[in-house]
């Protein structure tokens, strides 16, 4: 499908403002949080589909509800194998019985993580150090994941209430601060979300992908433009 140009996609979010309560579809896939996002690309003509690609084209577009921070992009870290080693050495267990590694590390946790930006890399350990394998990113692999799709951002802020959601805002946001992202992440300004559990046997991993996460308030650290349409 091709994406619309700028002017029909704004004018398109123009008239979705305009446009009061709207029922969210009861069909699959529109329960839950994600589902006023679903269904403002719907509404907008565009389908991201979780691709490494801007949704509309030239635009990213996220929808924002509340204090949740944004997911900017999902990117596992290296060496191979890392999350085996941290669900098994640090995990927890659920409710479920199986080993949890999900926590969310903004600079530094209560858990005893902390990010720490060296040479060339952004490496998250533990307090207790050791001779584990610790995860990390290089500079370039977190530039290239955020610029090869937020080069352009819009984030429609909105409300849902009893099955219906109304869009309220669109804010643009433009030339990323590709030099401050990882200043960012170091800083806990964007934060690392892990995701990981062992399966029900408990022999292997079930791994939902590691995030990369801003509150809408934080964007304007690594951005140079914003605008409110």
């Amino acid at each position: 499908m091709t994406p619309p140009s700028d002017s029909e996609l704004f004018e398109r979010l123009r008239a979705l403002l305009r446009s009061g309560w709207i029922d969210i579809p009861g069909e699959p896939g529109y329960g839950g949080t994600g589902g006023p996002g679903r269904l403002l690309e719907e509404r907008l003509g565009v389908y991201g589909a979780n691709l490494d690609i801007p949704d509309a084209g030239r635009w990213e577009i996220k929808y924002c509800s509340g204090s949740a921070p944004l997911t900017l992009f999902h990117k596992e870290a290296r060496p191979r194998g890392h999350m085996h080693h941290l669900v098994r050495e640090f995990g927890w267990p659920d409710q479920q019985g199986r080993t949890s590694f999900r926590h969310t590390i903004w600079g530094r946790s209560k858990r005893g993580f902390r990010v720490v930006n060296e040479s060339n890399r952004i490496t998250v350990r533990h307090d207790d150090g050791g001779d584990m394998v610790w995860p990390w990113w290089t500079h370039d692999d977190l530039f290239n994941a955020f610029t090869s799709k937020f080069r352009r951002l819009i984030v429609v802020r909105g409300r849902k209430r009893k099955g219906r959601v109304r869009y309220e805002s669109a804010h643009l946001f433009e030339e990323p601060q590709t030099s401050l992202f990882v200043e960012a992440v170091a800083r806990g300004i964007v934060a690392i979300d892990f995701d990981a559990r062992t399966t029900e046997r408990g022999r292997g991993l079930r791994n939902h992908g590691t995030k990369f996460r801003i509150p809408y308030d934080d964007l304007r650290h690594i951005y140079h433009r914003h605008a409110q349409l």
